[in-house]
């Protein structure tokens, strides 16, 4: 089982380091070698400092997957790239197309990086999502928020002009960081936008439902 704690001491390493530190793929890339580079990548993190998705909630947004099977996915923060790729993981298998993005150019560079190795095909911005959200077409039919809480009502508002009338918006952190998104909660009262709360024990926080 992958913890989810944090190490003590963050490990910084260059882009160079990590792939080190990751296991080789030869294509065609499958499955279970897919799982195990992204097993380790999140490990990696761990000692990094990276909020990555936690394992728990890589299963649940799997089985959303599943079950909705999204053609047009929306991914605001990247991260170095982790969670898209697990988005990626599943949805590969009925040719979805994945939309994603990142402020921090560090992250945007190993996330392209990983993405490459990994021969995903998604599509990758660089920037701040609230100047790149209004640049974008096309119906979203998932659409992840996982960014700066403090701005998830801006990323809300953006996003929801480009979802697809049937599209499930989940944001993630909902519980952990709900001080940082009272702007946020006032607009789905005030709006009377219903969601739903679904609490993620081992990552000590929960993802919001928008259907």
């Amino acid at each position: 089982m992958l913890s989810t704690e944090l190490s003590c001491e963050k490990l910084d390493l260059t882009l160079d380091e990590v792939m080190a530190r990751l296991p080789t793929l030869a294509a065609p890339i499958d499955d279970t070698a897919l799982n195990d580079y992204l097993d380790q990548l999140y490990a990696l993190g761990r000692l990094r400092h990276i909020p990555n998705i936690s394992p728990q909630n890589v299963t649940y947004l799997h089985s959303l997957l599943h079950q909705r099977q999204p053609k047009n996915i929306l991914e605001i923060g990247c991260a170095n790239g982790y969670s898209t790729l697990r988005l990626w993981q599943v949805a590969r298998a009925w040719g979805a197309r994945i939309t994603t993005m990142d402020i921090s150019r560090p992250s945007y560079l190993e996330a392209q990086h990983h993405f490459k190795h990994c021969q995903a095909h998604i599509k990758l911005h660089f920037g701040n999502a609230l100047q790149i959200l209004p640049t974008l077409t096309g119906d979203f039919d998932f659409i992840l928020i996982d960014a700066q809480k403090v701005h998830t009502l801006d990323f809300f508002i953006r996003a929801r002009k480009l979802a697809s009338p049937d599209a499930l918006i989940v944001i993630d952190d909902v519980i952990k960081f709900r001080d940082k998104m009272t702007n946020f909660y006032d607009h789905l009262h005030t709006h009377a936008i219903a969601y739903e709360i679904l609490a993620l024990p081992d990552d000590q926080d929960g993802v919001m439902l928008i259907d």
